[in-house]
């Protein structure tokens, strides 16, 4: 059997690089380095020109968001080429050889010196005098400084290395790479550290130009991210899907997912509520009274699916902040609050991170929202030997062993010195080796031999290479293995499915959604329907990606009006039983679309457009000739030649029409001269935009050419006489955009006012909520017109304070903090 190396070794650089340049700065910002020998100690030291200026008048985090803001500049963007592909995040709990703290010190004095028995301790201090008290306060505590290393920057710190320092990946050139994002305020230079780190180890550093900050960053090292939605709202004007694409191309992160910010975005960081433990579980606060956005959070995690296979497991910890400790190697360092909590917490922890040393450390400056994990950092191992595996889950017997496989990786460029091998056991048994083969490209796999029925199995993989690294998966290795249970599976899946109860025509073919979840793995999801009694063709309900519970199908029957559907949804598991369940039957009754008609009229037909570009006028003609009053959608839609669809050049407006109630209005269509020569189809619809059409009209129009370059028209302007949307709203008036402006006055006392623009008529909820998450209002629950909107606040009677407005509907949120000040 293998055994596992001392975690410490190696240093973070064995064989430092004396001189540094700061690649694409137009400048080099190391001014002096020197290799300084104290009491036998040699440490390096690197001076250089940062401006990292820790003000007087910010003793933590929440006061720094409150001094500064949350955007102080627009995000740029990459400014470097991405890493060689394919690049890999790296996870907190991966094999460490360092960790970076700043001096003068807002960690515990023991805290340093507990690290420092774990890993190489990296130091950021403002010049040769600070580190020197660094050295004695260091050394007071047995501290052994040849494990340390020394940053000058020329000022004194912020604290927060978690934030501005580097975030660890491998590239595609098998080499550790660094990741710079900007840091969001000027005092602190844009946050070079990690170019200076980079430029001196040797180790290449990619720019992103997003405005991001480590706290607000978990990984679970196989391509999953989760931050919190401010990750979108402080790069913005970027859209979340150029962000995620960064994500992608810089870290490998294909599943970057986001959650709202449980505390009214004061401090908008993960790793205030929540903190991945491996790949398949998260830890997350549980504080009293119950805040209602971390228990949205909670449910919204538990149906997605993990980096192992499975829903993610979520452990809570009650009280605050106890989420916010540090993984190095082997010992969880948690942050404790000298409250009747603590000791609740630290048993959390040893029970969730069984055969690790946990250790808990107290600091007058740890605050809820600012703690230990904002205040270190853990450098990765750059000769990593990396091992990533998903564990077998529970399983029946089929005849032959247990299969799995993993991907095991030597960073260090050293071979492995032997094949890997899986350490299994049953629970009373002890741990027997099998050697695992390799498939080449660094998988390999093996098989568990095969034991009897109600067997628990517990199993970790261990791997050496040549250059002394033995590393285990899972990390603990024996401390904390994988487990298994093999026996019958007699537990059908659990299904819950709901359906309206009335469609119209239109709106079929319709997608349904289900939920399905089964103690071991889901075989098939099906939609049963029959039609008038007569059964149609089963509906595949395939896994809806990234969920791992829900499922999706859209069946492709005709309808008609009248027709009456019954359905239900059956899913079969993976067992030998085929343990099958059915959710119980539903009914739906289609229905006629709302008699409500659109006639598109051109003046001066034929219409042809000159090469230059033109336009021409129509008339659109909208009539409610079902008995109700209807609210809808119009819209029009102009199909060019080569068939694809451009716009709307109109609309979409929100209308609401009494019975036999009309609108007629005579507009004007331009034609831009870039458009193609060709035949056009000009097309009005009425009903619910973009895919829901009641009934349509349309016209063709001609363009004669291409323009020629002299006078030209250039826009597809359409214009008008408006169509009356709801509350008499002219379209060119009404927002396009769901947007929360704000309130004012803000600060205030004790009343402000709240606005916001609806696009369209919606159902909106407006609510305030204090620091803590506790809801203190609601101040609208209901469908409100397109529009302009606004609703006073009144604070009579409440503390001063920070307070967040969330407005919300159906698949939207936003946010506004504003500040009761008596």
């Amino acid at each position: 059997m293998l055994q596992h190396q001392d975690k410490m070794a190696p240093a973070i650089n064995s064989e430092p690089v004396m001189k540094s340049k700061i690649a694409d700065k137009g400048e080099a910002m190391l001014t002096e380095t020197n290799v300084i020998r104290y009491l036998g100690t040699v440490l390096l030291t690197i001076l250089v020109s940062l401006s990292i200026t820790y003000a007087d008048d910010v003793t933590n985090k929440m006061e720094l968001f409150e001094k500064y803001g949350h955007k102080t500049y627009l995000p740029t963007g990459p400014t470097d080429d991405p890493p060689p592909q394919p690049a890999k995040a790296v996870a907190e709990w991966e094999p460490a050889t360092g960790v970076l703290i700043c001096y003068p010190l807002e960690i515990p004095l023991e805290l340093v010196a507990a690290m420092s028995e774990v890993v190489e301790v990296v130091t950021f201090v403002e010049n040769e005098f600070w580190m020197q008290r660094a050295i004695v306060d260091y050394l007071s505590v047995g501290v052994d400084t040849s494990l340390c290393m020394f940053v000058f920057t020329g000022d004194q710190n912020l604290p927060y290395t978690r934030d501005f320092g580097p975030w660890y990946i491998f590239t595609g050139d098998d080499e550790q790479g660094f990741i710079n994002n900007e840091y969001p305020w000027p005092s602190v230079n844009d946050g070079d550290i990690p170019i200076i780190l980079g430029d001196t180890l040797g180790i290449p550093v990619y720019d992103t130009g997003l405005l991001l900050e480590g706290g607000n960053y978990m990984t679970d090292g196989m391509g999953t991210a989760i931050t919190t939605d401010y990750t979108y709202l402080e790069n913005e004007p970027l859209t979340p899907a150029q962000i995620d694409d960064i994500f992608a191309e810089y870290l490998g992160i294909t599943n970057h997912r986001t959650v709202p910010d449980p505390f009214n975005y004061w401090v908008p960081h993960i790793d205030c509520h929540a903190k991945f433990l491996d790949p398949g579980r998260i830890l997350v606060i549980e504080p009293s009274p119950v805040n209602p956005i971390i228990e949205e959070n909670v449910e919204y995690w538990t149906t997605l699916m993990s980096g192992y296979g499975r829903p993610y497991e979520i452990l809570r910890i009650p009280g605050l902040g106890y989420a916010n400790s540090l993984f190095l190697n082997d010992h969880v360092f948690v942050a404790l609050s000298n409250s009747p909590g603590d000791s609740v917490a630290l048993a959390t922890w040893q029970e969730a991170m069984t055969g690790y040393e946990v250790t808990g450390f107290t600091h007058p400056g740890f605050m809820f929202l600012d703690a230990l994990h904002c205040r270190t950092h853990e450098a990765a191992d750059r000769n990593m030997l990396r091992i990533v595996h998903v564990p077998i889950h529970d399983l029946e017997n089929t005849g032959s062993g247990y299969y799995l496989e993993a991907d095991i990786h030597p960073y260090s460029n050293e071979p492995l010195i032997a094949p890997p091998v899986i350490m299994w056991k049953t629970e009373s048994g002890s741990y027997s080796p099998v050697a695992m083969t390799s498939a080449g490209d660094d998988i390999y796999y093996g098989e568990i031999p095969q034991q009897p029925d109600d067997t628990n199995i517990y199993y970790y993989l261990e791997a050496e290479d040549g250059s002394g690294r033995v590393e285990n998966h899972p990390y603990i290795g024996p401390g904390n293995p994988h487990h298994f249970y093999v026996g019958p599976d007699n537990e059908p899946p659990v299904v819950e499915f709901h359906s309206p109860t009335t469609l119209i025509v239109p709106e079929w073919p319709y997608t349904f959604t289900t939920y399905a979840l089964d103690n071991r793995w889901i075989s098939s999801v099906t939609l049963e329907h029959s039609i008038n009694g007569i059964p149609q063709d089963d509906v595949d309900m395939p896994l809806e990606e990234p969920y791992a519970v829900y499922y999706t199908g859209t069946p492709s029957s005709a309808v008609q009006p009248g027709d009456i559907i019954e359905l239900r949804v059956k899913a079969v598991d993976t067992s030998v039983n085929l343990n099958t369940t059915y959710s119980p039957y539903h009914t739906i009754t289609i229905e006629g679309a709302p008699a409500v008609d659109v006639t598109l009229t051109p003046y001066n037909p034929p219409i042809q457009i000159p090469a230059n570009g033109g336009s021409f006028d129509f008339n659109i003609a909208i009539a409610n000739n079902d008995p109700a009053q209807q609210t809808f959608d119009a819209w029009i839609m102009v199909q060019l030649p080569n068939a694809t669809w451009y716009g709307p050049v109109l609309g979409p407006v929100d209308l609401i029409l009494s019975s036999g109630g009309t609108i007629d209005r005579d507009r004007t269509q331009n034609v831009p001269a870039g458009a193609p020569a060709g035949t056009y189809l000009y097309a009005a619809y009425i009903g619910d935009y973009p895919d829901i059409i009641w009934t349509e009209d349309q016209f063709n129009f001609e363009k004669l050419g291409i323009s020629d370059g002299g006078l030209a028209v250039n826009d597809w302007l359409n214009d008008g006489q408006a169509l009356e949307p709801i509350a008499g709203i002219k379209e060119s008036d009404k927002p396009s955009d769901f947007v929360l402006n704000g309130a004012y006055p803000n600060p205030f006392n004790p009343m402000t006012t709240i606005h916001f623009d609806l696009p369209k008529a919606s159902k909106v909820t407006l609510t305030v909520y204090d620091i803590s998450g506790r809801l203190v209002t609601e101040l609208v629950n209901g469908w409100r017109d397109a529009g302009e909107h606004e609703v006073t606040f009144d604070a009579s009677g409440m503390a001063s304070g920070i307070y967040l407005v969330r407005a919300h509907l159906v698949n939207q949120t936003t946010s506004q903090k504003i500040v009761l000040v008596k």
